[in-house]
């Protein structure tokens, strides 16, 4: 930050520019409509219309570096929570079974342990299992909505409608058609200015309070701007992909017919018979590391598995 004072032979230069830097700047309302070099100097700056001329106060500009590093730590931690969670089943389940041709002792070995696996205790009680991932898919929606809005309460109220603001903008025109009316300058500009008012207090040489108006460039806003955009888009697609998801897993938990569909459309090659078997005798847990196993082994091999669990099921409802 740079802030420029009327005399070049000002001592306090660098004590101002630390003031303003830590206690903020700000601009004024009425100098937010009009265009820049006709109307006022710079967006958000020049004299107060009236001592009730609005302040919008600037003072994020310190924390934004950590605000991001703490928003990267919240999006790891449904990823941090699943791995815990799911423990390596799958990689376990799967091992030696992901090459895309198929080895001569699979019938042997891996296939034996895997119907040995889905037809022992283990049955019915993935349930657990199942559900944690789709916690962790809530917590993924859960985090990206809460993130707009303290990203909101950040910036003082000017995310929620940032990006929206911003396409809006560019969209229309200044001025309106008969040029007497125009427009509120470009939002980045607003809330992200690169040039603020600032207010410095200090004694004179008799005690007396003196205050000295200072106009400061904010050179960092020029990437905060660019940010933001980026994160308002970003989030609000997240946000989009992630309710699609977990309305997609409630879909999918209570839905059997569901579950048969796309794992048929999943292996393609299989008659519809086994699985809708395997569905209807297996719970949605199993169904579910039976999914996450045809994402990670060989086709071939997932195809014939799910032909022996439907050959060799005991016909047995779960619990």
């Amino acid at each position: 930050m740079h802030c420029m004072s009327g005399s070049d032979k000002d001592d306090n230069k660098d004590a101002i520019n630390n003031y303003c830097w830590i206690y903020g700047t700000y601009t004024l309302k009425s100098q937010l409509n009009g265009i820049e070099g006709k109307h006022m100097v710079y967006a958000g700056v020049g004299p107060g219309l009236n001592k009730n001329d609005d302040q919008i106060e600037h003072t994020y500009y310190q924390w934004v570096c950590f605000v991001l590093l703490g928003q990267a730590f919240m999006f790891y931690i449904p990823h941090y929570l699943w791995k815990s969670w799911e423990g390596g089943r799958v990689r376990d389940l799967s091992a030696n079974l992901t090459f895309p041709i198929v080895a001569k002792d699979w019938s042997d070995g891996p296939r034996q342990q895997l119907l040995a696996y889905f037809n022992s205790l283990n049955t019915c009680t993935h349930n657990m299992y199942a559900l944690r991932f789709a916690f962790c898919e809530f917590l993924n929606l859960a985090n990206v909505i809460g993130q707009i809005f303290l990203l909101d309460i950040f910036l003082d109220g000017s995310f929620r409608d940032y990006g929206a603001a911003v396409a809006s903008f560019t969209h229309h025109p200044r001025l309106s058609t008969d040029m007497t009316d125009f427009v509120s300058v470009n939002p980045m500009d607003k809330f992200f200015p690169k040039v603020t008012k600032c207010w410095f207090r200090s004694y004179g040489p008799s005690g007396t309070i003196q205050f000295k108006d200072r106009l400061c460039v904010l050179p960092l806003n020029v990437i905060n701007e660019k940010i933001f955009i980026i994160l308002w888009f970003w989030l609000v697609i997240l946000a989009s992909l992630s309710a699609l998801a977990v309305l997609f897993r409630v879909l999918i938990f209570c839905i059997p017919a569901l579950r048969t569909y796309i794992l048929t459309a999943r292996l393609r090659r299989i008659k519809r018979s086994p699985v809708s078997k395997i569905v209807k005798h297996y719970s949605f847990g199993d169904w579910f590391v039976l999914y996450l196993l045809s994402k990670n082994i060989n086709q071939i091999v997932c195809i014939d598995l799910v032909k022996e669990l439907a050959k060799d099921l005991q016909w047995t409802e779960c619990v």
